[in-house]
């Protein structure tokens, strides 16, 4: 499970190191990721999933019918942006140009841990969805305490 939220730097070649407490929460294996285009509150950033749990979603994916459009649409846009990327020997991810260049992400990025995938912002755009958050928070943990109740947690 990835938690937290990390600022982090990315160098000119488009490399950001993952934070110690994810590649704890990882074990001594060096896993492969899959990153993609994504798109939350309308607003672009990247998002970071294990590569074995990117192979379930595809299964999932699979098994929708593929004539339908939204399905069709999911495909194109989140599916087909996904690239195989892992953890070289400092560390650290390769972020493709095309993936950076859609989300916004040049020096400086924040990593949100969203519990099975990882969530790559650039730090402005995170900066006024956070922003945006907080004036919303009241109204936001009605809902998930509404929430809450339907699923007995």
């Amino acid at each position: 499970m990835f938690r937290g939220r990390f600022d982090c730097k990315v160098d000119q070649k488009g490399r950001l190191i993952l934070p110690a407490s994810y590649r704890e929460d990882l074990g001594k294996k060096k896993p492969e990721f899959v990153v993609t285009n994504s798109l939350s509150q309308k607003k672009k950033c990247l998002d970071l999933h294990l590569l074995s749990d990117w192979k379930k979603l595809e299964q999932k994916i699979a098994q929708m019918p593929s004539l339908k459009k939204e399905v069709q649409a999911y495909q194109r846009f989140y599916m087909s942006g996904g690239q195989v990327v892992g953890l070289d020997t400092q560390n650290r991810l390769n972020l493709p140009q095309s993936l950076r260049t859609f989300a916004g992400v040049d020096s400086k990025v924040m990593l949100v841990g969203m519990g099975q995938k990882i969530e790559i912002w650039s730090e402005p755009i995170w900066t006024s969805l956070q922003e945006k958050m907080a004036d919303e928070f009241e109204d936001i943990l009605a809902v998930v305490a509404d929430l809450e109740g339907e699923l007995d947690l």
